[in-house]
């Protein structure tokens, strides 16, 4: 009875532990303005979505965004309107960079899950 008592405790602090573990690890994921008025982006893909969902800009400054693949399959960062189209394998990175010309809202997803998983994020420029 107390062997049993003893694997529950352990299996809620395991679970309690990759929960905070998750929570924590979203704030790691920052816009940050580059030199020369650009803005790089730390962005992450898991099955099925984007962290962060919004990204922000500035009309006529480069963008860089970091893309990094935590998923367990392919994963596309992509925007229609500005040319962009960039895929990361499980486990990898890539970087992709544009430049928005004018400010509003401008969908980005992955081409793989946008329709059947809703993977799509916000770039908000302005």
């Amino acid at each position: 009875m107390r062997a049993r008592r003893l694997v529950t405790v352990g299996m809620v602090l395991v679970a309690f532990g990759i929960v905070l573990a998750g929570c924590s690890s979203s704030s790691s994921k920052k816009t940050s303005s580059g030199g020369g008025g650009g803005t790089t982006v730390q962005l992450t893909a898991k099955d099925f979505s984007f962290s962060p969902a919004t990204i922000s800009a500035k009309a006529g400054q480069k963008v860089t965004v970091s893309f990094k693949n935590d998923g367990s399959v392919e994963h596309n960062f992509s925007i229609t309107s500005l040319k962009v189209d960039k895929d990361a394998e499980k486990g990898a990175s890539a970087t992709v960079s544009f430049t928005p010309s004018q400010s509003g809202d401008i969908q980005f997803f992955c081409k793989y899950h946008k329709v059947s998983n809703n993977m799509v994020g916000t770039l908000s420029v302005s």
